[in-house]
């Protein structure tokens, strides 16, 4: 398999928002209902929606392409709402990693996130839902500890997720610990 990864394009806008309904409800909890899943899909995840964040200078996308085509794909928002948690607030935020289900567990999800997280190049946050163990090991991995909870509305449910940081300086041991002396400590 020849997976690569670059800079998102507009022309990427439909597959984009193809990869974000395949994949949404999978980040989701288990009991988030249908409506509210395809309340949020319909809401903000639109090759519209991608369009926006493909032309502000807020936003960075890149994408996973395996033999060609998009399956993929991460976005960095610049400009992140603060969370009211002091070791987060100020940092940009991951605010998507997804890769579709045919492409776990195959190395594609770390080769997105290590090209991500090494055009970005500095300290970050992300959120994750608290019942996502497997996203959580993922992330875990990669030096993010969580630092705190936030809540994610979902149409008219409302969902728990771990905020997490990765300090811009972290390196890991091979086993998942940061070995940086910047390592931030859960509250």
């Amino acid at each position: 398999m020849l997976f690569s990864t670059r800079t998102a394009r507009p022309a990427d806008a439909e597959a984009l928002s193809d990869i974000a309904a395949a994949t949404f409800a999978l980040a989701s909890p288990a009991d988030a209902s249908a409506k509210a899943l395809n309340a949020y899909i319909r809401n903000n995840l639109q090759p519209e929606h991608f369009c926006l964040q493909l032309i502000s200078r807020a936003k960075q996308l890149r994408v996973l392409e395996h033999d060609g085509v998009v399956v993929g794909y991460t976005l960095i928002d610049k400009a992140a709402k603060a969370l009211d948690i002091e070791a987060a607030d100020g940092l940009a935020e991951l605010s998507r990693c997804y890769v579709l289900p045919e492409h776990h567990g195959n190395g594609a999800a770390q080769l997105l996130l290590d090209d991500t997280l090494a055009a970005f190049g500095g300290a970050i946050r992300l959120t994750v839902n608290e019942q996502n163990a497997r996203a959580i090991r993922f992330y875990q991995r990669n030096g993010f500890r969580q630092v705190g909870e936030a809540v994610f509305v979902c149409g008219s449910e409302r969902h728990r997720d771990w905020v997490m940081v990765r300090p811009a300086e972290a390196s890991l041991d091979g086993e998942g610990a940061i070995t940086s002396s910047a390592a931030t400590s859960p509250r």
